[in-house]
């Protein structure tokens, strides 16, 4: 089908900041070539989607409050 492609949707997490990328690819050449270096990344958890062309809405809640100091 024209315009179909590969998705691919991976979190890289550290103390300091998250990062969810969501990649697209247009053959399974290159998706395989990007799973191996997440694989070197020592990233083994991520989703493929296989579809056309997608829009997305990013909807974030965060609650903030004031941390206590320890003594």
């Amino acid at each position: 089908m024209a315009g179909e492609r590969y998705f691919l949707i991976f979190q890289e997490a550290s103390d300091e900041e998250c990062l969810l990328t969501i990649q697209p690819y247009q053959d399974e050449q290159s998706l395989a070539e990007a799973i191996n270096q997440l694989q070197a990344k020592q990233i083994d958890e991520y989703t493929i989607i296989h579809g056309k062309k997608m829009t997305a809405k990013l909807r974030l809640a965060v609650e903030l409050s004031e941390a206590k100091d320890e003594e």
